[in-house]
């Protein structure tokens, strides 16, 4: 659920500015329920920066993890001379142990309590992305703001997004996806109601949607693929729209469809059985606050829960244990939750 908070907006100090913050939560599980590691294989573009001391959270029996991607996309209420530095504040919103960040732009500095992230926006219009960076990063500029800079470097490119990702042990998913002799469970294990869903499945035939109506507290649901009647083509471009009105109920056409386009990739088009959702600012990970105060400040909060269904865990465990492939291939074999695939073998 997306809300907006006025963030001092009557003072006269409070800059024109409007910041959106996106953070979506991602979990990983097995069939029998055991949680997996939620790091995906990604292509990143040139000037975002990877943490060399590695990000993953320390697996625990049993123990959940999730990874945090955090975007935060800034507005100006006018076109013309906005050029200001935000320092901003980041602290878990809840009791889960934060790892090492794993990659992000601009530079951050991480401490056990907090991570500080020095921001400089400015109205000079912000460059296309080239073809070589990935969608899920070229999705941002249809919602064409104010552009990103990094302090810390001498370069002059600025990009539509701040973008930040690490892993939280220990954060628990608001909505858990079990299968059972082929049905489909959801079950909302929060203590807060929960709107709606998308249920996605993506395989090599095309990708299908089907929706979940709201779920209170403790409520399972038992719930069934959509049909696939279509090409493969005609059935991205159908979830591609159902994915934008989705968000649209809650944050509006235009911020939806940059939404839709970042999450494409991930969602519709990577191969799997995935749970999306929009929850409440109390289900927030991540608390946010800036040096200046912003006229305005929005949250969208998405819940992204990946499972594998048995007859991926079976092509998994074939792929392993086949020697006559070798570990590059089954590697490039496993797609993109190829830790998570390995850690269930």
């Amino acid at each position: 659920m997306a809300n907006e908070a006025g963030a001092a907006g009557d003072s006269p100090s409070a800059v024109s500015v409007t910041v959106v913050q996106v953070e979506t939560v991602t979990t990983v599980q097995s069939s029998a329920g055991s949680f997996l590691s939620p790091a995906p294989e990604q292509l990143l573009p040139d000037y975002v920066e990877r943490n060399p001391e590695g990000g993953s959270a320390a697996a625990a029996a049993a123990e959940e993890r999730a990874k945090i991607d955090l975007a935060l996309l800034f507005r100006g209420a006018d076109a013309g001379g906005i050029n200001q530095e935000f320092d901003a504040r980041l602290v878990a919103a809840n009791a889960a142990p934060w790892s090492i960040v794993d990659h992000y732009f601009p530079h951050v500095e991480q401490s056990p309590a907090l991570i500080s992230w020095p921001l400089s926006v400015s109205s000079v219009v912000t460059a296309d992305l080239d073809s070589s960076v990935s969608p899920e990063w070229r999705g941002w500029q249809d919602y064409r703001g104010l552009g990103v800079r990094d302090r810390n470097r001498a370069t002059d490119l600025r990009v539509p997004v701040a973008t930040l990702d690490f892993e939280a042990s220990g954060l628990s998913s608001p909505l858990l996806l079990t299968v059972e002799n082929g049905a489909l469970t959801v079950t909302n294990r929060s203590s807060h109601a929960i709107a709606r869903a998308l249920l996605i499945y993506s395989h090599p035939g095309g990708v299908g949607v089907t929706a979940i109506g709201g779920l209170d507290p403790g409520e399972r649901r038992v719930t069934i693929l959509g049909p696939k009647e279509h090409p493969p083509e005609t059935l991205l471009a159908l979830a591609r729209t159902q994915l934008a009105e989705f968000f649209a109920a809650n944050v509006g056409s235009e911020l939806a469809l940059a939404m839709a386009a970042a999450k494409s990739i991930p969602f519709l088009e990577t191969q799997g059985l995935r749970l999306i959702a929009l929850l409440s600012d109390e289900l927030e990970p991540v608390t946010v606050s800036f040096s200046s105060p912003l006229a305005g400040q929005q949250r969208v909060i998405i819940s992204h829960s990946e499972i594998l269904k048995p007859e991926e865990e079976a092509r998994v465990l074939g792929v392993v244990t086949d020697p006559s492939v070798g570990a590059e291939q089954a590697l490039a074999t496993l797609g993109r939750f190829t830790q998570a695939k390995l850690e269930f073998a």
